[in-house]
């Protein structure tokens, strides 16, 4: 049965007061009109019972069961693949989403024909449930795309997007991390156009014990090879390990080491950021801000230098 919103999370054996919370964030929603997909990927058996619990006292929730563990790419795609609503709507399973998440969220998205993903400023919260930060997010398309030129800002959890354009154009990559970033810059690719919502309806979980965390360094070097695609398809040809250099330089606020040749060898792209305003208004803040902790971190001649051109040239 078709519905406005398919919310979609995947599960794979989750702390119960977590889980507990995350779901029960969705079922309190405002806006009424969604079906709740849970892809429980190869989850022990007593996950499998708490969700069939829920599933059992609302029609709204169904479970998607895979009864191996096939990874968080191909159970996204496989949620995507039984969504019945206009819109998805990303959630994961330790996170809280807001009362009025999804209504704001549809709103913003009936209202706005041309955005095909958006997603929403978010709190951050620890393992207890305490506020420790948030990160907003731009309201400006153009910013939200030069954004992504190097790596995500966008909160996964906070995503909502247009289910026919995202599953037409081959839906998540299928990696082992990032494929959050990759499918952003997938979209981008096929000309999609990105929304912000600067209103925290999301609180995202500060999870030490995450996949995510336990995998940075996998992720990093995916999403550090999904960058350089994506760079050299907007300048043209950079040299590789210049380039690597210079994105874990930034991913890694300055805490790695970049060479004074990089900058030279990276010239068409620090060249392209500068002349175009939407990059430049992205970027000129981080690449001051990693350059100046770079120097801090670790003093040396090339250091000095590399904030110098930051500075001056941002």
């Amino acid at each position: 049965m078709s519905c406005a919103i398919s919310v979609l999370m995947p599960v794979l054996n989750g702390d119960f007061t977590h889980l507990r919370e995350a779901i029960n964030s969705i079922l309190k929603q405002s806006f009424k009109d969604f079906e709740f997909l849970i892809v429980d990927d190869g989850s022990n058996q007593e996950t499998k019972d708490f969700l069939a619990d829920y599933a059992a006292k609302d029609e709204r929730i169904v479970i998607i069961t895979n009864p191996t563990n096939i990874g968080v790419g191909n159970s996204l795609n496989k949620g995507l693949e039984s969504a019945a609503g206009r819109y998805v709507a990303r959630h994961d399973a330790d996170d809280v989403a807001h009362p009025s998440r999804l209504a704001k969220q549809f709103a913003y998205m009936e209202a706005n024909p041309d955005i095909v993903l958006s997603c929403t400023t978010v709190n951050h919260i620890d393992m207890q449930g305490n506020k420790i930060g948030g990160y907003p997010v731009s309201t400006d398309s153009d910013v939200l795309a030069a954004e992504l030129l190097l790596n995500s800002r966008l909160c996964h959890p906070s995503l909502m997007f247009r289910t026919k354009a995202i599953r037409d154009n081959g839906g998540y990559p299928v990696t082992k991390s990032a494929q959050d970033y990759l499918l952003y810059l997938k979209s981008l690719k096929a000309g999609f156009r990105f929304g912000g919502l600067d209103d925290p309806l999301v609180d995202y979980r500060i999870n030490t014990e995450s996949i995510t965390r336990k995998n940075r360094g996998k992720q990093l070097s995916t999403a550090q090879a999904g960058s350089y695609e994506h760079v050299t398809r907007l300048v043209g040809s950079i040299d590789p390990q210049a380039f690597e250099r210079f994105w874990f330089f930034v991913a890694t606020q300055g805490q790695s080491s970049l060479r004074i040749s990089d900058l030279k060898a990276l010239r068409p792209l620090l060249s392209f950021i500068q002349q175009n305003p939407a990059y430049y208004q992205a970027w000129k803040g981080s690449f001051r801000y990693v350059s100046r902790n770079a120097l801090e971190h670790s003093f040396s001649p090339s250091r000095l230098l590399t904030a110098l051109y930051f500075r001056y040239k941002y």
